[in-house]
């Protein structure tokens, strides 16, 4: 059987002094309950699924320090359900404190620079340097504009995150023909669930021959006929190029390629869901990556830095296959990775190499139809469940809950 990912630990942590130097200030989101003042020094970068499965796990046992530019943790997967204005986004957006993960230390700021020693952060106060004696990349992936925009550092708070998306709430509610180009997980949530709240045509085009190309034919399947019902439009092996630039989710004139040649069209709003690239250019020099910009690893999520043992990389930036790009794997890496290093702090032998588990989907066609998938085998799940079932994966992801042992 494959070893699962170890479970570190954990224990309670009293509350400790605020510390005096870099992240002291409120702007800098400290929140401070150390275990030893001797305690080996974790750094994660990246506050997202991944990065804070870490730091939850390690946080009571070792001194932790999570750097992210945002002041808050986004749950990604259910944005489509904002954009379609089936809820309040702010129920997305949890902020980053230490009622998040109590015992670590939260840096509000851009990583720009790493050796094998510290992390250079570029805070509102300036550049600032961050000691390590572990170190944790999950700096994650930028997507299109709405689904996780890449934009600069001061840009990255919660107010600000909120009124990005309630533009683009805006500017889909007022749309009467919607493109929406990829016919992933991503790309057939979204059509759904635009063709569910309003009005309007919506037309999915992929590049693919077929939707969901990475699951069950069974869910491929439900999945046409579910768009079908929904009279999305589906455009298969079809390249979308605009023709004049324009910002996403704004519309326009598009070109629509396909072996059957160019159509013109006019569309209110386009939403891109593809394009995953990951937020890495600040390790040039550091570590090894690979042609796309991911960080290459070996089989316990260790990166190539020298002869260092001490650095991993955990979630969407890590180099692996694109279907492991879930919050389901980044949060079982995590808890892998944390595994890891609270071996290494221990001086215990290491766990047994990472085997990822099975794949594990809840795929909603709407808010009141889906599908459910788990190792690669779709699962006789009553539609109408699937989105409720979503909702209940939401809430146990977003409070960072151990993962059960019967889905490892």
């Amino acid at each position: 059987a494959a070893p699962r990912c170890p479970r570190p630990p954990t224990r309670a942590v009293p509350s400790a002094p605020r510390e005096e130097g870099l992240c002291a200030s409120a702007a800098h989101m400290s929140c401070l309950c150390a275990p030893r003042d001797d305690a080996a020094h974790l750094v994660v970068v990246g506050a997202s699924f991944a990065g804070l499965q870490v730091a939850k796990d390690a946080a009571g046992r070792l001194r932790v320090t999570v750097v992210d530019p945002k002041d808050y943790f986004e749950f990604t997967p259910s944005l489509h359900t904002a954009l379609g204005a089936a809820r309040d986004a702010a129920s997305l957006l949890r902020p980053l404190d230490g009622s998040l993960v109590p015992g670590a230390r939260f840096v509000r700021g851009a990583a720009v620079g790493a050796d094998e020693t510290r992390v250079s952060v570029r805070t509102e106060r300036g550049v600032e340097t961050v000691a390590y004696d572990y170190l944790v990349i999950a700096c994650g992936c930028s997507y299109p504009a709405p689904i996780r925009e890449a934009v600069d550092a001061a840009d990255q708070t919660r107010a600000r995150r909120l009124a990005r998306i309630a533009s683009a709430e805006a500017t889909l509610g007022g749309a009467g023909a919607v493109l929406v180009v990829g016919g992933g997980a991503v790309g057939v949530e979204v059509a759904a669930e635009l063709a569910t709240s309003g009005p309007r045509s919506v037309t999915l085009a992929t590049a693919a021959p077929e939707l969901l190309p990475d699951m069950p034919a069974e869910t491929r399947g439900a999945a046409r006929v579910a768009l079908r019902a929904l009279g999305i439009e589906m455009l298969f092996e079809t390249r979308c190029d605009r023709v004049a630039p324009a910002a996403d989710p704004a519309g326009g004139a598009f070109e629509l390629k396909s072996a059957g040649g160019v159509e013109s069209r006019t569309f209110d709003a386009c939403v891109r869901c593809f394009g995953a690239r990951p937020q890495t250019a600040w390790l040039d020099g550091f570590c090894a990556r690979d042609a796309r910009g991911f960080v290459v690893v070996d089989d316990r999520g260790r990166c190539a830095v020298g002869d260092a043992e001490n650095v991993w990389a955990a979630g969407d930036c890590a180099a692996k296959p694109d279907a492991q790009r879930l919050a389901s794997y980044a949060h079982f890496e995590g808890e892998y990775v944390a595994g890891c290093i609270l071996a290494a702090a221990a001086g215990s032998a290491q766990p047994e190499p990472y085997a990822p588990p099975p794949r594990l989907v809840a795929l909603s066609f709407g808010p009141r139809d889906g599908a459910f998938a788990y190792d690669a085998k779709p699962v006789p799940v009553p539609g109408a469940l699937v989105p409720w079932l979503k909702t209940v994966i939401e809430h146990w992801f977003i409070r960072l809950l151990p993962m059960p042992d019967a889905v490892r």
